[in-house]
């Protein structure tokens, strides 16, 4: 049977912090699907912290599991914190920032 989702345990209850968190001046990412038409990767940035501009071929949604980022789409720049969800349409530039040390979940949805 083909592995659809990866690098976490299945048929289990997993805490988010055991698999990626906030360190101060790092990245650190888990991707846990990346197919033709979906990603899936957990994300922890240190404060400052952060990647773009850049534009995605598909649109990025990230939901804030904990901390602040500031997230800039085209020229709007919003925050958004712990629960909040943020969707980055495709082809338009962004960038996301750790306001504060953050940890989000990333799914990028494309046309196959």
């Amino acid at each position: 049977m083909q592995e659809l989702i990866k690098n976490i345990e299945l048929s289990k209850s997993i805490d988010f912090n055991s698999l990626v968190s906030p360190k101060e001046g790092q990245i650190e990412t888990v991707t846990l699907a990346q197919k033709k038409g979906v990603g899936v990767t957990l994300l922890a940035f240190g404060k400052g912290e952060g990647v773009g501009p850049h534009a995605a071929k598909g649109d990025a949604l990230i939901y804030i599991h904990e901390g602040v980022a500031t997230v800039k789409i085209g020229e709007e720049i919003m925050e958004a914190t712990k629960g909040q969800m943020v969707v980055m349409p495709a082809n338009i530039p962004h960038q996301v920032t750790a306001k504060e040390d953050m940890s989000f979940l990333l799914v990028v949805v494309k046309e196959d």
